[in-house]
């Protein structure tokens, strides 16, 4: 018994060297500084919108299918632990315009999340809710992906991908 308490014991003194003495190095993890995005000539402004369904598991969404609409994005004063945000209003198609809010990731880079809905005449109540990220390109375009989620009756019957090239009305 006394030699399984001594190989107990040695096993016990590696594993602890091994976690406390380890002289290996590893790269930290960055972690950038927050600071304020100057968004005047970015992200705000009114734009035309061109989208495609780029993937659909929804039986009423066609891949393929395209559509257009506008997008106004404003400057707000909303600011939550140092990240910007923007005012957006969506407006398109038969669809309720949605607002919604747009955190900037970067000067360069934003997200965004909001709900839409329309009802039909045959009394259905239709709601999306879209989860989108937009790049800011060079060429002063918006480069936007996507994710949508579809309810019919607030039932969920699918969810889709789309692409949307943003350009600028003014």
């Amino acid at each position: 018994m006394s030699n399984l308490k001594k190989i107990f014991f040695c096993l016990i003194f590696l594993i602890s060297y091994i976690f406390t003495c380890n002289c290996q190095t590893t790269n930290a993890i960055n972690i950038p500084i927050e600071r304020k995005f100057d968004t005047k000539e970015g992200f705000s402004g009114k734009w035309n919108m061109q989208t495609i369904v780029t993937s659909s598991n929804c039986p009423y969404i066609l891949t393929g299918t395209t559509t257009e609409s506008n997008l106004e994005i404003q400057s707000t004063s909303i600011q939550k632990e140092g990240v910007n945000f923007l005012r957006a209003m969506w407006k398109g198609g038969k669809w309720a315009n949605s607002t919604g809010t747009i955190k900037l990731l970067s000067d360069k880079e934003a997200i965004s999340e909001r709900v839409t809905s329309f009802k039909t005449n045959d009394r259905n109540n239709w709601k999306s809710i879209l989860i989108d990220h937009l790049k800011l390109t060079e060429d002063n375009t918006i480069h936007s992906e996507s994710i949508v989620r579809q309810y019919k009756n607030g039932k969920f019957i699918g969810e889709y991908k789309t692409f949307s090239i943003l350009t600028k009305s003014e």
